[in-house]
């Protein structure tokens, strides 16, 4: 789908795209640690595309919390948007478990903020990073003092869908929580990630996309779900940088999705 060790010319370090399926056929027919931090229906997209991903190489994966043993030497954190400032759920894993593993793969993420990058440079396992956008990779290449760090994209992306008829209507799916950046939400405003949680089941999710023919939204993985299905996608910023980095580097090759800068009904 996408080419990969693409290297990314920096003015004082180099920062190379590495396809993760590759790198990960090192641990096929393997059993790993598995962090999953809390999330919400939306994320429940980069749950089952990582399963997938797991799955393809043979790879079983055991669930870890904070208040677990350890039962393999390497630990995987899936991926996603939980390890900046808005959130403490990664950071406080691995202050926790800072010596316990000898191996540490972070799944593609945004990654910032000096409280993050003070506990990586802490760590003494081997670790490697994926960052699923540009920003995220400038930040670590700038501030990581050890381990190896890559751009891939999100895992959400290892889903397939079937395309089915076009729908009909407009769905409006924006963020009620702290990340929202609207004034005003849309008279008529379905908030699908809110319902649910990062582990649950796609069925419910895919049911009500296909419904449609366009969404718009300002949930990242709304859109890229959206955007799989063949649907008319307009996603608008968050709080941050997320959305506009990862569109930039993911979702603006597929001709059905567009960034718009600012809603208006």
């Amino acid at each position: 789908m996408w080419i990969k060790k693409r290297t990314l010319y920096k003015s004082h370090l180099i920062m190379k795209e590495l396809d993760l399926k590759e790198y990960l056929g090192k641990y096929k027919n393997t059993s790993v640690d598995f962090f999953r931090f809390p999330g919400n229906y939306g994320d429940s997209l980069i749950w089952h595309g990582t399963k997938n991903l797991l799955s393809s190489l043979n790879i079983s994966e055991c669930s870890v919390d904070i208040s677990s043993p350890k039962y393999n030497n390497v630990l995987f954190i899936d991926g996603g948007g939980n390890f900046v400032d808005y959130y403490s759920d990664v950071r406080d894993f691995l202050i926790k478990k800072p010596a316990l593993y000898s191996e540490i793969v972070i799944l593609p993420h945004t990654i910032f903020g000096e409280k993050q990058i003070e506990v990586l440079n802490n760590l003494s396992s081997n670790l490697t990073i994926f960052c699923r956008e540009k920003v995220s990779a400038k930040f670590l290449e700038d501030k990581l003092t050890h381990g190896k760090a890559y751009l891939w994209h999100d895992c959400a992306f290892y889903n397939e869908f079937s395309r089915i008829p076009i729908g009909s209507g407009v769905l409006n799916a924006f963020r009620l929580d702290n990340e929202s950046i609207l004034n005003t939400l849309p008279e008529s405003n379905n908030d699908l990630s809110y319902n649910g949680y990062a582990t649950k089941p796609l069925d419910e999710l895919i049911g009500v996309l296909q419904k449609y023919a366009q969404v718009n939204t300002d949930r990242l993985h709304i859109a890229i779900g959206s955007t799989l299905l063949g649907k008319q996608v307009r996603l608008f910023p968050n709080l941050y940088y997320k959305n506009k980095a990862v569109f930039d580097y993911s979702l603006k090759k597929f001709p059905n999705i567009s960034f718009v800068e600012k809603f208006s009904e």
